[in-house]
Order: structure tokens, then sequence, then C-alpha cells
């Protein structure tokens, strides 16, 4: 019976042994299934994540695309009218005698300074008052009307930076070369 009993004693020991090995083994075993569901549930709000994100980016660049758009329409029509408006000459002598004709221009370019004001750059704000100061004093003695042209040239060229051309090597030389047929004579005039 004392083989009985110390057979006994050894499989309680073995089993003893074996229970606190499994044990020690347990938590490592449920922080690692943890683990396992930790990061498949981080990987799920990720992936979420990164859907929404994407979603955002795609909204963000039609939302840019329309506000482009809106702005490219905008500078398209101040350029037009100051092609018509300002570069006619003809309409400038209307205008000279017209009240009601200087009164809508300069309704359309409040409106034009107006939506400016949203879509444009602040140097292109602050280029437009200017050019709009200036062309205020167009009745005062002694006003150079090559000055306002000037200043529109450099508006435009902010236009362009604002359309996207950031880095544009092109000039106001460039644009009123463009709009003006006697451009290189007047800069030697003015001695620009």
């Amino acid at each position: 019976m004392n083989w009985l009993l110390a057979v006994l004693d050894v499989i309680i020991v073995f089993s003893i042994f074996f229970v606190v090995q499994y044990l020690r083994k347990l938590p490592d075993q449920v922080h690692k299934k943890n683990l396992k569901v930790f990061e498949l549930d981080l990987s799920k709000q990720l992936e979420l994540f990164r859907t929404d994100l994407r979603k955002e980016i795609e909204l963000l660049k039609i939302s840019e695309a329309q506000l482009y758009m809106r702005k490219a329409e905008e500078f398209t029509n101040l350029i037009e009218l100051i092609a018509k408006e300002m570069l006619d000459k003809t309409n400038i002598e209307k205008m000279k005698t017209d009240a009601k004709l200087r009164q809508e221009f300069n309704r359309r370019l409040m409106d034009l300074g107006t939506k400016l004001f949203f879509f444009a750059s602040d140097e292109t704000v602050k280029k437009y008052v200017e050019w709009r100061k200036i062309g205020q004093l167009i009745d005062s003695p002694g006003f150079d009307p090559r000055k306002i042209v000037f200043i529109m040239a450099e508006l435009m060229v902010q236009i362009r930076k604002d359309l996207g051309y950031k880095n544009t090597t092109c000039d106001t030389d460039d644009f009123l070369n463009i709009i003006l047929s006697n451009w290189e004579a007047e800069k030697k005039k003015m001695s620009l």
C-alpha cells in the first residue's frame, strides 16, 4: 500500500507540476489571443479611417476644382470687362460724357471686386484695390493713364499666379506687349 501511496504522490506532484506550468503559460496565451483580437480590431479601424480619409480627400479635390473653375470664371469676367471698357478708346470717350454708363461700369467693377475679395489671394485683392484707387483719379489734373495701365498689368500677373502659375516668369512687360502695340516705345517714355 505504501508503493500505491508513493505512486499517487508522484502522480499528484506531476499533476501539480503540469498545472503550475499550464497556469504559468496561461497569461501569455491569453495575452497573445487578446493581442491578435486587438490587432485585428485596430486593422479594421485603420482601414475604415483610410477609406474615410480617401473620401474626404476626393471631396476636397472636387471642391477645389469647383472653386478653381469659379475663380477662373470671375477672373475672366474681370479681364473681359477691362478689355471692353478700358482698352476701347470709343468706349472711354462715351464714359466721359455718359454718367449712366460710368455708373454701370463702376457697379460692375464693385461686383467683380467683391467676388475677387472671396476668390483671389490677398496680393491680387490689394493690387485690384490699388488699381481702383488710381482709376478713380482719372479725371484729376496731371493724371497719367499709363500708370493705370501698368498697375492693371501687375494685376493681371497676380491673377495669373492665382490661377496656379505661382512660379511664372511672365511679367508686366509680357502682358503689356500683348495688349499694347507700342509698349516698348511707351516704356522708354516712362523710363521704366
